[in-house]
């Protein structure tokens, strides 16, 4: 992934687990709202990164999260007297598992971002109403095991240490969750598919990143699964097995019709984007808006 322009945008993150109690005091003054809590936790997605027209990425409140909490926000203020929800995102940029867990380039006063989130479970307790995940993408990009080919015996071990340090997070966020708090994490859309669009070669390896992309996401789905974690299939929401449904793309010809997966990574995110601003693996407001509608649909009944 690109990120030289992220400076600025991870220096706005850092420190934001201690900021949030000094931000909520502030938002206290004269507020006698009882407030809760929607957390976010993740990857570049989980902070909306998408290029700007000269590619440069930035943070933007685009992002599936936020979307994700104007959909549930306005529900949940209504269900209850003089509540209010607030959005917390710890989310960031090139996160891998182990930066999670042992922290990486975003600087968190609790030491991770993972140690983040269960400090704000334990301060809040009862007040967290859902947290959200994503995780694995960049584990699973750095590997480097779909270049010109696809390294199979690499994803099938890459997808397995995945699916061991996952769950090693996702018992620690049971752990420090209490039950009023939902917990739902989601797999992930195949960005490889963009390169159908290269000719004969190109469909090979787009045949194959498919195949490789349901071993990854198969991992995930298990691990979350025996965590006891709902996961939101957004692998499944943008159709990314279905090679055989044509439809019609604004691309030019011989590009014009598309395999309907491969149009939508076209169409959600900026894989098929002209430089400076594609090719680029994160979604588009569109995409992160699908993120946001597909995890809505895990969601439980609004409390």
């Amino acid at each position: 992934m690109r990120y030289p322009a992220l400076v600025a945008a991870i220096l706005a993150i850092a420190g934001c687990d201690s900021a949030n109690d000094a931000i909520d005091a502030i938002d206290d003054i004269g507020n006698d709202a009882d407030v809760y809590y929607y957390v976010s936790l993740g990857t570049s997605l989980s902070v909306g990164v998408r290029p700007n027209s000269a590619g440069v990425l930035l943070i933007s409140n685009d992002g599936y999260p936020d979307q994700l909490f104007d959909l549930v926000r306005t529900d949940f203020e209504a269900g209850g007297a003089n509540r209010e929800l607030r959005l917390v995102k710890f989310g960031c940029p090139g996160e891998t598992l182990d930066d999670m867990i042992n922290g990486g380039s975003c600087p968190y006063l609790a030491g991770s971002q993972l140690d983040a989130a269960v400090a704000f479970l334990g301060d809040n307790t009862g007040k967290v109403i859902l947290l959200t995940i994503d995780i694995g993408a960049n584990d699973f990009r750095n590997a480097d095991c779909i270049t010109d080919a696809v390294d199979f015996d690499c994803v099938n071990a890459v997808s397995t240490g995945i699916s061991t340090d996952l769950a090693s997070v996702l018992a620690t966020l049971n752990d420090a969750a209490d039950a009023s708090t939902a917990l739902v994490g989601m797999n992930y859309y195949n960005p490889y598919l963009s390169s159908w669009l290269d000719g004969a070669d190109g469909q090979v390896l787009a045949t194959e990143s498919a195949q490789a992309a349901v071993v990854f996401n198969d991992a995930l789905a298990n691990t979350y699964a025996t965590a006891g974690m709902t996961m939101a299939d957004v692998y499944a929401a943008f159709e990314s097995d279905d090679f055989v449904t044509m439809v019609s793309s604004s691309l030019p010809p011989p590009n014009s019709m598309l395999p309907v997966n491969v149009a939508n990574i076209c169409a959600f995110t900026y894989m098929c984007d002209p430089p400076p601003v594609g090719p680029d693996i994160h979604a588009n407001v569109s995409g992160y808006s699908l993120i946001a509608e597909t995890l809505m649909s895990e969601l439980p009944a609004t409390p």
